[in-house]
């Protein structure tokens, strides 16, 4: 119900374009009625629970009077039974305000006890690889990657133990520099290969190497650093635009306006007075608020902001999962300037969303039940009359005429 709410308060505006307020309120009606039938059941169970543990303190009120009652022909006069008496019925009438806290507390006490099962089974959660190793200082003191070659060997790849494999005995070698475009149907194992590359599951068997390194004795901090990645959905949180391309304060104001200026989000000018002062475009200044979720942004322009973050990182390794797919053409057209000529010196991985937006790729990567089922030129594998790729490109025209 708590969810509803907040999806609907964040697409109040397309709610309203689209007239879904009745769908909307029926829905809420619908699980608000479903809350209520839950609630219902627990309060009987309370008020049932109520009337007995009453039942019983009214019991042993009745025998704490009638037990001073009939001691009273042997005790009469005297001044310390009476006391004890008294008290006793003092203490008897204060049982159901007891016995109810007892079993209120018992019953947040098993609830509480879930969390406390929640941490043990986190606890017993098998832990990543180590953040840093001794080999890293040594690749440290040098730019490791400085070439970009990517080397698959046999990789075997399961998301968890007794799964199916995803990637099934993967060989393929990356050129340096190399654009490569991704595509395959859905489930073929195209985000995966951004998985592997970061280490976000364990290889169950072979090995990758990135300029001759296997990445499984490199440090998960100085693997992850030297990879940028621009996902699908761009992520930004709420602070400021120097918070969000610099966390941890690392490069200077200029260094900062330049990786702005060259994917087109920051634009000055100088006056005839001969001051410098910011255009219309639509970063002012490093300390503009970003909301959180960039939502005072367009689409574009916040995956034009995770680009300059890859930019200011200067990672030789550019990983794209389909980043442009939730962008119209236009804006698709100018990231993609933006990619070719920012990252030429970098090796550059993306994952397809759109044909098009591939074609000028060095090389083209077929996905297929978790294997490279073709890995070559785009004009290669487009005059293959059987191949994948080209059967893929027939379909892409036949649904959206070519382009």
């Amino acid at each position: 119900m708590y969810a509803l709410l907040g999806e609907t308060l964040d697409g109040i505006s397309t709610i309203r374009a689209f007239g879904a307020q009745n769908a909307l309120t029926a829905r809420l009606v619908k699980i608000l009625d479903l809350q209520q039938t839950a609630y219902f059941l627990t309060f009987t169970a309370q008020c049932w629970l109520a009337i007995r543990l009453e039942l019983v303190g009214t019991m042993i009120i009745t025998f704490a009077c009638v037990f001073a009652v009939m001691e009273h022909s042997t005790m009469a006069g005297n001044e310390q039974f009476a006391g004890l008496a008294g008290l006793s019925i003092s203490y008897a009438l204060s049982v159901t305000q007891a016995l109810n806290w007892s079993v209120r507390m018992s019953s947040d006490l098993e609830a509480n006890m879930i969390s406390v099962e929640r941490i043990e089974q986190y606890c017993r959660l098998p832990s990543e690889a180590s953040r840093q190793v001794p080999g890293d200082k040594e690749l440290m003191d040098r730019p490791w990657p400085c070439e970009g070659q990517i080397v698959f060997q046999n990789v075997q790849l399961r998301y968890r133990p007794n799964l199916p494999l995803v990637l099934k005995g993967l060989n393929l070698t990356i050129p340096a520099k190399a654009k490569v475009g991704i595509v395959g149907r859905t489930g073929a194992g195209k985000s995966t290969l951004m998985v592997v590359l970061m280490r976000i599951v364990e290889l169950d068997s072979g090995r990758v190497e990135i300029d001759g390194v296997d990445i499984r004795t490199v440090g998960l901090t100085l693997l992850r650093s030297r990879i940028a990645v621009i996902p699908q959905d761009p992520c930004l949180f709420q602070g400021s635009i120097r918070s969000n391309l610099d966390p941890f304060e690392d490069y200077t104001d200029d260094r900062l306006h330049e990786v702005l200026r060259r994917v087109g989000l920051y634009e000055r000018q100088t006056t005839t007075q001969g001051k410098s002062t910011a255009t219309s475009s639509p970063v002012s200044s490093l300390s503009d608020k970003v909301l959180e979720g960039g939502s005072n942004f367009s689409v574009g322009q916040r995956q034009l902001l995770v680009i300059a973050r890859a930019l200011l990182r200067e990672s030789q390794i550019i990983i794209m999962d389909e980043a442009t797919a939730a962008v119209d053409a236009e804006t698709d057209s100018r990231i993609q300037k933006v990619m070719r000529t920012e990252f030429k010196h970098a090796t550059c991985l993306t994952v397809a969303h759109r044909l098009n937006t591939i074609m000028d790729s060095t090389h083209i990567l077929v996905m297929d039940a978790g294997r490279a089922a073709e890995f070559d030129t785009p004009q290669a594998l487009l005059n293959r009359p059987d191949g994948l790729f080209r059967k893929l490109v027939d379909t892409w025209e036949a649904d959206h005429g070519e382009e």
